[in-house]
């Protein structure tokens, strides 16, 4: 009974990723007006970090935020693993939020957009952030009937909160800056490999 229910919401974090994939290519293609081009060591390496950098930050920001405030900011309604702060399904989940910047940074460089310092890109996390995060909560909700986080301040109608903005900022500078690094090292499958496996050992630990 424990392996169908897993195997279902499994299923359900599937279909949401599959839906954020193309959801996310067609809409980079229309930006730059042609079809992308995709390298998939650059895809895979976005992917494995940004799972890894979202999910361990998402569980320790989380905490510091609750040591700072006194209230958890957000609960976890599927899967909950890490005392609610985030979820099991997201070895599925967060690696899809690394499919959306590999092609956010396409979009920039097609359109020649060039920010600097690097930096700078992570901010921009605190607000596409709580966007994405009102669009997966929306799918869950029209499809499976239940929020898939649940944002504890009712300010965005609990999809999301203007509360998560620095922590996604905190996370997205982290992770901009480790993929610059790692972009900038000759490519080897093994950093990927490595990072999506300690993404997946850290889930396993919740």
């Amino acid at each position: 009974m424990l392996v169908t229910q897993a195997g279902m919401l499994i299923l359900q974090g599937l279909s949401g990723a599959l839906v954020g994939a193309v959801l996310f290519y067609l809409l980079g293609s229309l930006l730059t007006r042609q079809w992308i081009r995709i390298d998939p060591y650059q895809l895979a390496l976005s992917m494995a970090v940004a799972f890894l950098v979202a999910i361990v930050c998402e569980v320790y920001l989380g905490k510091l935020y609750y040591l700072v405030t006194g209230k958890a900011l957000w609960q976890y309604r599927v899967w909950p693993i890490h005392d609610g702060y985030t979820s099991a399904l997201n070895f599925i989940v967060w690696p899809v939020y690394g499919y959306y910047v590999y092609f956010l940074h396409q979009v920039l460089h097609a359109r020649r957009i060039n920010i600097r310092p690097r930096w700078l890109k992570g901010i921009a996390s605190g607000f596409d952030g709580p966007l994405l995060e009102i669009l997966a909560n929306g799918f869950f909700l029209l499809f499976y009937g239940t929020f898939y986080f649940y944002y504890l301040p009712g300010d965005l109608r609990h999809y999301t909160s203007v509360r998560v903005m620095p922590l996604y900022m905190v996370m997205g500078v982290i992770l901009t800056l480790l993929l610059e690094y790692l972009q900038q090292r000759p490519p080897r499958w093994r950093y990927p490999a490595c990072f999506y496996l300690a993404g997946v050992g850290f889930v396993l630990a919740g």
